[in-house]
Order: structure tokens, then sequence, then C-alpha cells
């Protein structure tokens, strides 16, 4: 909050009140169903780490990445990330290590999109030549991640770590590693990897269709391909729990973007506002609904007697 309120104090706060009324609210409906969307492919992604080791649906995979975004901006600590683990890890009867491995190769494949949303702007904008350390560093984690995941699950099915060690700690992290690395085996398949790395594109093309649309309706004039790179931005800003749902931090790297690209600086700020809270609110009033749906209690996150064991 503090930080927002710095950044509002540089500005004329009228300016910035008068852009927010302005805004065309008819771009609203696709603001909304691309970020939505957006989750849906990143379950039908999801699907595919479980499937090696237990069915899952794309629907009940859906309704708790939206619950997990809703805890997360509810919670403090990014905690929905706690939540989705403990629902899958209630409803599949999988271990923590399994679905913790499911979540990893989420957030690796996330760096298909962004590597090619920041090479696309780095050859598309000079003003985004400064992004060019991060867009290696996206590069360099998909590669290593990827040949790494590949690696350890191999290792599991070759036996290597199939021999159990002396000792009770080593037996304990030997078999975490083993539960880890199996959740890791949709990495050694093609299809698999093609199906993933496509659905991860496809589902950032969708955020970034929903900052178009959020853009549209302030008044933007920027190019298509510029929300590739601000899809990054924000991302970026708000992976660290620096602030309750990176309120502020994702104002000020919104902001300083759309200023390094000649946008107004209240125009700038009134987009940052807008969208973050096109971000939050649709989840915040999903989210529960789809608790309610899938029928998820305090017992399936905090593993108390009498839970629901169903993910199919």
């Amino acid at each position: 909050m503090a930080l927002l309120g710095l950044l509002l104090w540089r500005v004329d706060v009228a300016s910035v009140r008068d852009e927010l009324s302005g805004a065309t609210l008819w771009w609203l409906p696709l603001a909304v169903t691309a970020n939505l969307v957006s989750d849906y492919f990143r379950a039908i992604r999801w699907r595919q780490f479980f499937l090696p080791m237990k069915a899952v649906s794309v629907r009940f995979l859906w309704g708790v990445a939206i619950l997990g975004v809703a805890c997360n901006l509810a919670l403090p600590f990014r905690a929905g990330e706690f939540v989705r683990m403990q629902v899958l890890r209630r409803r599949t009867g999988l271990e923590l290590a399994q679905v913790v491995a499911t979540v990893f190769s989420e957030k690796l494949m996330d760096t298909v999109a962004f590597s090619a949303f920041l090479v696309i702007g780095l050859l598309a904008f000079p003003e985004a030549r400064y992004l060019w350390p991060l867009a290696a560093v996206y590069v360099a984690l998909l590669v290593v991640g990827v040949a790494g995941a590949r690696w350890l699950s191999s290792k599991m099915d070759e036996g290597s770590l199939a021999t159990q060690p002396e000792g009770h700690l080593r037996i304990v992290v030997t078999g975490q590693v083993r539960s880890f690395s199996s959740g890791l085996k949709a990495f050694r398949s093609k299809r698999s990897l093609l199906i993933v790395s496509s659905c991860s594109l496809a589902a950032w093309m969708c955020e970034a269709t929903m900052y178009w649309a959020a853009g549209q309706s302030i008044g933007l004039e920027l190019s298509p391909a510029f929300y590739l790179l601000l899809v990054v931005a924000a991302t970026v800003a708000v992976s660290v729990p620096i602030t309750q749902a990176g309120l502020g931090v994702y104002e000020v790297a919104l902001t300083s973007l759309l200023v390094a690209f000649d946008v107004d600086r209240s125009q700038a700020i009134a987009f940052a506002i807008y969208a973050h809270a096109i971000l939050a609110v649709p989840y915040l009033v999903v989210g529960p609904l789809a608790a309610l749906a899938m029928r998820i209690s305090l017992r399936d996150v905090l593993f108390l007697r009498g839970g629901r064991g169903f993910a199919e």
C-alpha cells in the first residue's frame, strides 16, 4: 500500500481518477474470460504432469488452479500454493513430493512462454533492449531445468535411486527424491513436452490478451506485441511475496515499463490499477465458487479426518 501511495503521490491523482472513470467497460468481459481461459490451458498442462502417476481430470485441476489464485490474493506469503498442493495431495492420494514436482514442472514450463515473449520483445522494440539479461536467464533456466528433470526421472527408472542407503535420514531423503523424480516423468515424453509447451504459450497468450483488452479499455495506443513484455514484467513483479497480492509492487513494475514506452504517467498508473483489479476481483468471486463446486473444505487443506478423496 505504501508503494502504491508513493506512486500516486508523484502524479496528479485527479488525472488518474479521470483515466479510470473514462475506461470503456465493454472490454471487461473479454479481459475476464481470457484470464480464466488461461487457467484452463494451465489445467491441461498440469494434467500431463500427473498422467504418468494418476489420471486427474482437467476440470478438477482447473478448479484447483482458480482456488489457488484466489488464496494467493486473499492470504499472505502466496499461501495459495500450499492450498492447492494440499488439496491435490488429499484428493489424489499421491505423496507430497510428487505433487510438488508437478508444481515445479509448471513453473519451469512457464519459462517457455516467457523466453519466447522476451525474444519477440527484444526484436520488436529497441526500448526493451535492457531486458536481454532477463531473457538470457529464462532461456538458461529452461534448458537446464528440462535437462535436469529428464536426467533425474531417468535415474529413477535406471535403478540408481533404488538401492536403500544406510541410516534413517538417508532412507527418508532417498525416498523423497524418488517420489519427486516420479513426478517428472512427463519430461521424458516428447509428446508431453509438446503439449505442455503449447499449453504454456496458449495460457500466457490468453493473459496477454487480458492485458491488451485492459489497455483498449483505458485507451492505450500500443502494439499488441507490447503486451507480451507486459505479461513477463507483471509476473516477475508478483513472483516474490514482498507485499500482499503484489499490491504496489505490481503497479510500480507496470507503470515503469509503460513510461519507458512513452505512455503518460497518469495513464500508466491508471492502467496498472485497472489491470490489477481485473486480475484480482474475478478470482475472489470465482475462487469460493470453485471450492463449493469441488466440495473442498478445511479438511482437504489441513488433512483432518473425513475428507473426500476424488480427483477424477
